[in-house]
């Protein structure tokens, strides 16, 4: 048996097991990275965290942020309530719910799905205020004593605008109550665009819907996205998908793996109508995995992206089995007498 003759049954036989069984490995490390970090290492990045918090806050200076101006509201206005000038620091605008609507404490704020008392959707998971620091609009995210989701939005947010991606900046943090304020990006979000356009992907609207309701969590997500591609073009266009990759590909490279695509994430912001990434507590940073192990962790990532955006990014695998399907064919040739070979042809 020679050389080539092994290379073809590695191929074709060995291969695909052994990236199946890696696969299956790296989802197991990365639950028990996810089990390890909210047993035990959240408590300690907590800490670390607490004595550098004005490391987390000095990435502020320069990045995203908007006046409350710029959502036509009076500044002045806002803190003249005597609860509001006790408390200049932080002044709460209102509450967001489920699908990303506000129930406004202060009137009608443009450029926001605003909706009544009676429509508010309680969240699922963590709560959501939009509040006002300093003049300054941000987003107050309250963890509800999950202190590995806690830190990991604050690591993601940190290492990622380090990394120049289009995110929010970290604005205040509160380690004793797990909150976390980071600020507010102005623009439409992309699931309300499409939902607008027809299709039903706000929760409200699927809680609605018997047939989607019956199905699982995970059957709920996938049946979605169909009905999404389908109006996708209508809302974004070929460049602006290739720009939310781009970002994708910025978060890889910083080692970050997000767990969490999805149109609900993505905001079209007002002024450059480039994308800005939100949601990062499902977000893990892997620094010290070797590199091909990380690339295999990123595919699931990059599938998330083709199902959500109807695109053929190449996954590590995908390139690992066509360059390996090439180099086997041309050992098949080699391996075929030149007199057969020009018979065939």
């Amino acid at each position: 048996m020679t050389y080539k003759h092994l290379y073809l049954g590695y191929t074709y036989f060995i291969l695909p097991v052994v990236m199946s069984m890696l696969t299956f490995s790296l989802r197991l490390y990365t639950l028990l990275k996810r089990s390890a970090l909210k047993y035990y290492f959240a408590e300690k990045k907590i800490q670390y965290w607490q004595q550098n918090k004005q490391l987390l806050l000095s990435l502020a200076d320069n990045g995203y942020k908007i006046k409350v101006q710029q959502l036509g509201l009076d500044w002045d206005k806002i803190t003249s309530s005597e609860n509001s000038r006790q408390n200049l620091h932080k002044v709460v605008l209102g509450e967001i719910d489920q699908d990303g609507f506000l129930l406004s404490k202060v009137g009608k704020i443009s450029n926001i799905p605003n909706i009544s008392k009676k429509q508010f959707l309680t969240r699922k998971r963590f709560g959501l205020q939009l509040v006002a620091i300093h003049g300054y609009v941000c987003i107050e995210k309250h963890y509800k004593g999950n202190k590995s989701s806690f830190i990991n939005e604050i690591e993601a947010l940190y290492h990622l605008g380090r990394a120049g991606c289009n995110i929010p900046v970290i604005m205040d943090v509160d380690f004793d109550n797990l909150t976390l304020t980071f600020s507010y990006i102005s623009g439409r979000v992309l699931r309300e665009e499409l939902a607008k356009r027809g299709a039903v992907v706000r929760d409200r609207d699927i809680e609605d819907n018997p047939e989607l309701t019956r199905s699982g969590k995970r059957k709920m997500a996938l049946k979605r996205i169909p009905e999404c591609k389908r109006i996708l073009s209508k809302v974004i266009g070929s460049q602006f998908i290739e720009l939310i990759f781009t970002e994708l590909n910025k978060m890889h490279e910083a080692r970050f793996i997000w767990n969490d695509i999805k149109y609900g994430n993505i905001i079209i912001e007002e002024q450059s109508g480039k994308p800005y990434l939100i949601d990062f507590d499902w977000a893990l940073r892997f620094p010290r995995l070797g590199k091909i192990a990380f690339k295999i962790l990123c595919d699931r990532d990059i599938e998330k992206f083709n199902a959500c955006f109807g695109t053929e990014k190449l996954t590590y695998k995908r390139i690992k089995c066509e360059s390996d399907s090439r180099n086997s064919s041309d050992t098949v040739r080699a391996l075929i007498p030149d007199n057969i070979q020009n018979t065939a042809l």
